[in-house]
């Protein structure tokens, strides 16, 4: 009884320590360009694009979804609180930009899964 008692103990702590075996697949994703960043959600299909430096930069995202189309959105209100916002559907990867001098300063872009 004893060492039955051990052993449903063990597999208890084995499986507390080892948590859950399932994979999640993520659903968000976040891109950096400095302190500017841009989000896309797969399971909401919500995008945002926040400026997040007090430089007089504008800030924009670049979204692609599946088919080829690109769709642009921006942080309208600058670094004042509050970011651009769309529902954009399908999204299979995107960038965040600067609007700096010459040509505009864009992160990687970021795969979406």
């Amino acid at each position: 009884m004893i060492r039955k008692a051990m052993l449903v103990g063990g597999a208890m702590i084995s499986a507390l320590v080892l948590g859950n075996s399932t994979a999640e697949a993520a659903t968000s994703y976040t891109i950096w360009q400095e302190l500017d960043y841009a989000q896309y959600d797969s399971q909401s299909d919500s995008a945002w694009v926040c400026d997040e430096e007090q430089d007089g930069n504008g800030v924009y995202a670049e979204y692609k979804q599946k088919g080829g189309t690109k769709l642009t959105i921006g942080d309208s209100n600058g670094s004042k609180i509050g970011c651009g916002h769309a529902k954009i559907p399908d999204v299979t990867s995107f960038r965040v930009c600067e609007d700096d001098a010459g040509d505009d300063s864009c992160s990687l872009w970021r795969i979406v899964r």
